[in-house]
């Protein structure tokens, strides 16, 4: 039921010291915005990497020497199987990211930009997984003095009388463990670091009996590894990673790519005549090295099998239900149960009884560079007191319509267009109407709102593109004259922004 009257409240405490538990395109979008709301004396930013970056880093050459997986476990379906193995190199820790070699981006650059920090004209319409890095690390250097690298946040508490939070972080280099108090905390760690492997009958034993048949789309590397692969190659999903995959592989090996998929995407994906999509799994059976499929299809003689299937939320550094000293330790603890989704939380944002806590970069199939701007500039505000928040009620009314909407899955967090630009619009509204001063966070126009509406048949305009002229469009003018994309009809310029959801 939608509340009858909208009551506005700040929070109680005052905020002067801030930890940011990430440095990567996310904690630096925000970081910026807390720097320019110029009412915290002290912003400390925890970053377990030796440089900016986060998940743009390229790691996979050292991680493939080493022949090491991300998957803790096969199955991997709890976000607490915690294991992300890391390497050393000349400038300290590397962890494993899920960027490959020829990755590129889903999203024209003119969109994914921060605000005033355009691409440089050398970059593509969708640019490279090496020009997004250079990117974000020179949009980073910003915040480099408040950055302590190589220092990972182990554990962190709240203390219900101070109202701090006590967050203890360990140096990766030394060993060295300290514990430091802060007012608020926000959380930009990302997640794209625990994946998940969905169960199946057989699976665990296949994997036992073929170790290394069974993998992660965060170990995939590039369709060369695969050339030596006799039989069937199977992948498990069809969101970006399962696209991107099986039209790399396809292209490249020239011979069928099973993919197996639940529903359809929203997201653009490359055509190719080798790719046969099928349906959901059943069971597999190790002794035949066949896999069962849902209709009674059967695939046989199996060598290699690429999940696809996304991330698991995890937090280790929150208290386990063992450690909780304090009621807001009983806050911290209860955002995470199964990892498909973080619960009670106002904006895909705040806990709603805890509000000094803020996660960042929740929210799927958005542009994540320009909306932790965003999110960043309406949580700065909060934290000053310029923003004043609603009553537990409108905040619980905002959960339960994700709830009604998306439902108590991982898709609770996914924001689908138009939803993204409402849900950036909406905070965007807000953070002007707190007055001037501060940063502000991207606004949408009407030729990006338009451009957004467009994003799959333009993507895969430009992939059809590059596959008959080896050329990467610059612009979506350029695809347009050369007959690869027209609007299509139902391309929009405005969206409605409602008051209270999305």
């Amino acid at each position: 039921m939608r509340p009858s009257k909208v009551v506005f409240q700040h929070i109680s405490k005052k905020v002067s010291s801030i930890a940011v538990i990430g440095a990567g395109p996310v904690g630096a979008g925000l970081t910026k915005a807390l720097l320019h709301e110029k009412r915290f004396k002290n912003i400390k930013v925890f970053e377990k990497r030796s440089t900016f970056g986060g998940v743009w880093n390229y790691t996979k050459p050292l991680f493939k020497t080493k022949n090491i997986t991300s998957c803790p476990s096969i199955p991997c379906e709890t976000p607490h199987a915690r294991n992300e193995p890391h390497l050393h190199d000349k400038q300290g820790l590397v962890f494993q990211t899920a960027v490959y070699k020829y990755l590129d981006t889903n999203v024209p650059k003119t969109l994914m930009a921060y605000d005033n920090h355009p691409f440089p004209p050398t970059a593509p319409l969708f640019p490279l997984r090496d020009q997004v890095h250079e990117y974000i690390t020179g949009y980073s250097k910003a915040i480099e003095e408040l950055v302590t690298f190589n220092r990972e946040v182990v554990k962190l508490h709240y203390n219900d009388d101070t109202q701090t939070y006590a967050l203890s972080s360990t140096d990766l280099l030394t060993g060295e463990s300290v514990t430091e108090s802060f007012d608020a905390v926000a959380i930009a760690t990302g997640f794209y670091d625990l994946p998940f492997v969905p169960d199946r009958p057989g699976l665990k034993e296949w994997h036992e009996k073929y170790p290394t048949s069974v993998s992660h789309a965060k170990d995939f590397d590039c369709p060369e590894d695969l050339e030596n692969v006799e039989g069937e190659i199977v992948i498990v999903g069809n969101s970006a990673s399962g696209s991107d995959l099986a039209f790399e592989l396809a292209g490249h090996l020239q011979r069928t790519i099973y993919k197996s998929k639940r529903s359809e995407t929203p997201l653009p994906s490359g055509f190719d005549p080798h790719i046969r999509e099928v349906p959901d799994i059943l069971k597999f059976d190790p002794n035949s090295k066949s896999i069962e499929l849902v209709n009674g299809e059967q695939i046989k003689n199996v060598d290699r099998i690429i999940y696809c299937t996304g991330y698991l939320k995890s937090l280790p550094f929150l208290p386990k239900e063992n450690e909780v000293y304090s009621k807001g330790d009983s806050i911290l603890s209860a955002l995470i149960t199964d990892g498909t989704r973080l619960h009670n939380l106002y904006n895909h944002i705040l806990p709603f009884e805890l509000p000094t806590i803020g996660i960042l970069g929740l929210p799927r199939y958005v542009l994540p560079t320009r909306l932790s701007e965003t999110q960043g500039a309406w949580l700065a505000r909060v934290w000053s007191k310029r923003i004043e928040l609603p009553s537990l009620e409108v905040m619980k009314y905002y959960d339960q319509w994700f709830l009604d909407n998306n439902g108590d899955t991982g898709k609770y967090h996914d924001l689908n267009f138009p939803m993204d630009v409402q849900y950036s619009q909406r905070l965007n509204r807000q953070i002007r109407e707190a007055g001037n001063g501060g940063y502000f966070g991207v606004e949408w126009t009407g030729d990006q709102i338009k451009i957004r509406s467009s994003i799959k048949s333009l993507k895969e305009g430009y992939l059809d593109y590059l596959r008959d002229t080896g050329k990467r469009a610059m612009t979506i003018k350029e695809l347009v004259d050369e007959g690869y994309f027209e609007w299509p009809q139902d391309a929009v310029s405005s969206v409605q922004v409602p008051q209270i959801a999305p």
